[in-house]
């Protein structure tokens, strides 16, 4: 009877409980007996064993051997699991001789967003170029809305793909509902970007219908000095999102709000020179029409940034995040200086 299924009491027997030494013939039968008799089906690695039992069998030697190497074991596995995820989190280095930290120091004069960044921001937070003279604010390492900007060349994709944050604004002008993109392409146009299943489902809880040619999108101006009033600037549904993100600010990635129409939030709409403080020098127009050598340079230096265009837009086809050449800005002057 000793090679009996103590389960089924029918068939031979197969396997040996580790814990209580039950035999039993199937999974079937080892499920019932550790559903009867409460049994754990693993050693228990601290019950005490006389010492005539552990020199008499030589299984309690290994037991004890195992416990010791899986306990190591499990050590080494924390340890390169708490290394992960601080590389996780802590992925980007800071590091204040970067490149495009002494670059925004060289040009400050030249970049006047910088400089409004820095009125808006009393920290003076690390700020960077990326893709059509994007300027973007980085916030502290191990932030949330740090952690989650995936945005970045992607090979698999050979395009620079953006993560966006978008807010949804119901007619009555509140926030009703925000969610996360990533891995968007720059070249897709903004009205095809944001996800309309996702805006449908949202909408579906609010019994009303989204009309995707209506939708209007607005980037927030994350360098609004009149707070808490709000600050938008318009974008063009129908443009890509490199071309909508051209030249503007944005805190770690993009933050778009979308109204159901028009009118919702017209009062907050501002235009991208008001947003950011900067306003155009008509005089080097007027020295122009009277000034022939003017004009001629004028010529000149449209001829350089056209082939400067051009590069960069050969550049912008390979996996760079960010352009060696220095961002030409146009002449600006402050409004407070008028």
């Amino acid at each position: 009877m000793s090679g009996i299924c103590s389960i089924c009491q029918v068939n031979e027997s197969k396997y040996t409980c580790p814990a209580c030494g039950m035999k039993s013939c199937s999974l079937e039968c080892v499920r019932r007996h550790k559903k009867q008799n409460e049994c754990t089906g693993t050693v228990d690695q601290g019950k005490f064993i006389l010492r005539k039992e552990l020199s008499e069998d030589s299984i309690h030697i290994n037991r004890d051997y195992n416990f010791l190497l899986n306990f190591g074991r499990d050590i080494q596995l924390g340890k390169s699991d708490v290394k992960t995820n601080a590389k996780n989190i802590f992925k980007r280095q800071y590091n204040p001789t970067n490149r495009n930290v002494k670059r925004f120091k060289q040009n400050e004069d030249a970049d006047r967003r910088l400089a409004r960044v820095n009125k808006a921001y009393s920290n003076s937070p690390q700020t960077t170029i990326k893709r059509n003279n994007t300027l973007i604010i980085q916030l502290p390492m191990g932030m949330s809305r740090s952690a989650s900007n995936k945005s970045g060349y992607d090979k698999k994709l050979s395009t620079f793909t953006w993560t966006i944050e978008w807010v949804l604004v119901d007619k009555q002008g509140k926030e009703y509902s925000n969610f996360i993109s990533y891995r968007l392409k720059e070249t897709l146009p903004v009205r095809d970007a944001v996800p309309m299943n996702i805006l449908n489902n949202i909408m579906k809880e609010k019994e009303d219908t989204i009309d995707k040619d209506s939708l209007c999108f607005y980037l927030d101006n994350v360098v609004n000095l009149a707070q808490p009033n709000k600050s938008i600037i318009k974008l063009d549904p129908s443009g890509s999102l490199a071309d909508a993100l051209a030249n503007k600010i944005v805190l770690e990635y993009p933050k778009i709000f979308i109204t159901l129409d028009s009118e919702t939030w017209s009062e907050h709409v501002v235009g991208e020179a008001e947003a950011y403080g900067l306003k155009e020098d008509s005089s080097d127009s007027d020295s122009s029409d009277s000034d022939s050598s003017d004009s001629d340079s004028s010529n000149s230096d449209s001829s350089d940034s056209d082939s400067d265009s051009e590069s960069g837009d050969s550049d912008s086809d390979q996996p760079e995040e960010e352009s060696s050449k220095e961002p030409q800005a146009k002449k600006v002057i402050f409004d407070d200086d008028k």
